[in-house]
């Protein structure tokens, strides 16, 4: 059972919740005083600090490294007794929460070199972090309406391709559970924003995510069938509403069909189910054609599983004791008797239903999406 959230926590430390909340008045990603203390703590991130070193030198002749005010951001801190979070000269105003995001995304992880996985980590934990510290200062003030929403979009944008760009860092570097939890908050206090009402461009959209990315739970599908006429009729949730189905049936061909129509930012949100999906697609298979005198065709297996190629369909077929045979065309041997019971593959690359879907656009612009970049802020 998960602790209290964040949200929670700031609720507790805010003490009486219907008093009025605080109002933001910092205009800056990071109040001054954090900066300020931060600079003469030395815990700048690389991220934030300036080129040039302070000259002024401390008792071991080393200059230490001056913050940059257009670059530092806000970082998170778990409300504690003794701390008040709710000054409002330390919160952010609803347009630099927007654009704090944006920079985030935008600035900071669109310099990410994806092959070096330390510059990797590093990106990573940053921008978690400073997301995380963005959803507080909307905690506090309690904003919902389209100037949560747009925060919130853009955060939700960012942890649900996290997953598939950071899979190859260690869990020392990658907290899958911690990640995992702050995705659900994030939709929790999304979906209170449209509960506000009010028209909300995207709202279809992320509707469709939450579907997606809570597969096959009832409690979802079911709120998604309540949703209002006008969003649950939409083509995005339409279709996260016939994936799930198609899912509850184990109608694995309908599933990966429909799955191939999703756009980027949708298939990073099915990717986490990948790896299970494919387990079951072949296990069922193994079972329904385990006979010595029929032949399952290689590539036919290979399309069905929506994988790259078919050597990654035969390793999975051989993890599990299945014979491949090769021939004029290579084909497998399902037999349940030689069936391995073995953990469902980790998550790897997906080129065909993820990354050849962003096209020409960069993560940062799947993340916040391509028509979503901001030109004028809210006030």
């Amino acid at each position: 059972m998960l602790g209290l959230r964040d949200t929670d926590h700031c609720n507790l430390q805010l003490g009486i919740m219907d008093s009025s909340p605080p109002v933001g008045v910092c205009h800056d990603m990071c109040p001054e005083r954090e900066r300020r203390d931060r600079e003469s703590q030395r815990r700048l991130h690389q991220f934030e600090i300036q080129k040039v070193q302070c000259t002024n030198k401390g008792r071991r002749g080393k200059g230490h490294p001056i913050a940059d005010p257009q670059k530092t951001v806000k970082e998170y801190r778990r409300p504690a007794a003794g701390k008040d979070v709710s000054r409002p000269i330390d919160l952010r105003t609803p347009s630099t929460l927007a654009k704090t995001v944006q920079y985030l995304l935008m600035d900071v992880w669109s310099s990410v070199n994806y092959r070096d996985l330390l510059c990797l980590a590093k990106a990573y934990a940053f921008v978690f972090d400073r997301l995380r510290a963005v959803r507080q200062d909307l905690i506090v003030q309690r904003i919902r309406g389209k100037g949560g929403a747009l925060v919130l979009e853009g955060s939700l944008g960012f942890l649900l391709c996290a997953p598939y760009l950071v899979r190859d860092l260690p869990v020392a570097d990658y907290d899958e559970v911690l990640h995992s939890t702050q995705v659900r908050e994030c939709f929790a206090e999304l979906i209170d924003c449209y509960k506000g009402g009010g028209e909300f461009p995207r709202q279809a959209e992320f509707q469709s995510l939450l579907l997606l990315y809570d597969l096959g739970n009832l409690d979802t599908i079911h709120r998604g069938l309540q949703l209002p006429c006008s969003v649950r009729q939409s083509p995005h949730v339409c279709l996260a509403l016939a994936i799930n189905k198609a899912h509850l049936e184990n109608n694995w061909v309908r599933l990966f069909r429909m799955v191939q129509q999703l756009n980027c930012l949708q298939a990073c949100a099915f990717y986490r189910h990948l790896a299970s999906i494919r387990n079951k697609v072949l296990c069922t298979l193994i079972h329904a054609y385990s006979s010595r005198n029929c032949r399952f065709p290689l590539d036919l297996l290979t399309t069905m599983t929506a994988l790259d190629s078919p050597s990654l369909t035969m390793d999975m077929c051989n993890k599990r004791g299945q014979t491949v045979t090769s021939g004029e065309q290579s084909s497998v041997l399902f037999l349940k008797t030689t069936l391995k019971d073995v953990k469902p593959e980790s998550p790897g690359r997906e080129i065909n239903l993820v990354e050849q879907k962003k096209g020409k656009a960069s993560w940062s612009e799947v993340m916040i999406g391509w028509d979503q970049v901001i030109t004028k802020l809210p006030q």
